[in-house]
């Protein structure tokens, strides 16, 4: 029996080779150059604006910060902005910048107030026009090159290690284009897309480190939300990329001539929302927003609204929280896909190995079956 015994123990071992190799093979096909590395803790932002100043309130605003109409450069107000988000729960802004000498200065000092209060800063970099026009590329590559040139170590996220820059607008950029910026920022930053859907991330998925959604209208609760999260969700995570998922605490755009309202409900609209972005295994969450007044979806304090938000995001967020809201926070959550992710999940290989060991023992069998007569015969 020493032969069909050794047949075996080789069939066997082909077969749990093919088991341990094949996800390994899927994983091949990862993103150009070395994968972001997963957070030890799954961070959580706002987006925030610093277009502020004391005329920006004349126009399209139907509430108003309980800080005062205010100017974003104003040190105090920045303090105050990020002592309030640290303590409910945020871990860094999400700042929208292109560079003009008033929006560099906000931004340093954004930086300074920052660095001050251990509070991450990440960059939306706004690469349309007033009039959703793209800007010309060299405009672009020069802008993304002062970022990390400039403000690079202080843009240096602690949850990523390296600066996250956010391109708005990239569905209008040629795949050419934006490898260009891809490989002038090198290893420097990470360039994440502001792809709207699946089709639209799988067309730059080569050039790009991941993506961040942001979508300020998203009705939470619903399948359709949850749906377009989990294929956006799916198409970052075969990339090997960085899935920055949206959160929103709701949305008035009638000051800005728009007819979709969805409402607040007393900050469980923020809640639901919250929900799905977790369950859309994200790397990061981005919430919409720290303080966009005309879209109304800010949850710095208001006027009209209070701290309503801000307590339902720290009630969700802060660390004595219970149930899977508490538990979802503390996994640590890998931007890179599992093997599960693949479809090879514990029953697929299972599966696999049954059939395989099956295929062994009829080997075995009928190798017996050509054996045995000889023996008689002798």
């Amino acid at each position: 029996m020493r032969k069909p015994l050794r047949t075996i123990l080789a069939c066997l071992a082909a077969v749990l080779a093919l088991a341990l190799s094949t996800p390994a093979s899927v994983n091949a096909a990862s993103h150009e150059g070395s994968a972001p590395t997963a957070p030890s803790h799954l961070p959580v932002y706002a987006y925030f604006y610093q277009w502020f100043d004391h005329a920006s309130w004349r126009r399209a605003k139907i509430d108003y910060p309980l800080a005062g109409r205010y100017s974003s450069s104003d040190r105090n107000v920045l303090v105050h902005q990020v002592e309030a988000a640290r303590s409910a729960g945020l871990d860094g802004f999400l700042t929208s910048w292109k560079s003009t000498p008033s929006l560099d200065s906000r931004l340093q000092l954004l930086l300074d107030v920052a660095h001050e209060q251990h509070f991450d800063v990440g960059v939306v970099y706004e690469g349309l026009d007033f009039e959703r026009h793209p800007l010309p590329l060299s405009q672009v590559r020069s802008d993304m090159l002062t970022l990390v040139e400039r403000w690079g170590s202080q843009l240096t996220s602690k949850y990523f290690g390296r600066p996250l820059i956010i391109w708005t607008g990239t569905d209008q950029w040629s795949v050419s284009a934006i490898r260009s910026v891809r490989e002038a920022l090198g290893q420097r930053a990470y360039l994440l897309a502001s792809a709207k859907s699946a089709e639209d991330y799988d067309r730059v998925a080569g050039v790009v480190d991941g993506d961040a959604y942001y979508w300020s209208s998203a009705n939470p609760g619903t399948s359709y939300t949850r749906e377009r999260l989990a294929a956006l969700s799916a198409a970052v995570h075969r990339d090997h990329g960085i899935w920055l998922a949206p959160a929103t605490a709701g949305f008035d755009g009638r000051p800005l001539q728009h007819h979709r309202v969805v409402p607040r409900d007393g900050g469980q609209t923020l809640v639901h929302s919250l929900q799905d972005a977790f369950a859309s295994r994200p790397s990061a969450v981005g919430v919409i927003s720290w303080n966009e007044w005309s879209e109304n979806t800010y949850i710095e304090p208001g006027e009209k609204y209070g701290t309503q938000e801000l307590d339902a995001l720290r009630s969700y967020l802060r660390p004595g929280a219970t149930g899977a809201k508490a538990d979802s926070l503390l996994v640590n959550v890998d931007p890179t896909p599992s093997l599960g992710d693949q479809g090879w999940t514990g029953v697929r290989a299972g599966t696999v190995l049954a059939l395989g060991t099956g295929l062994c023992v009829l080997l075995l069998f009928r190798r017996a079956k050509r054996v045995t007569p000889t023996h008689r015969r002798g």
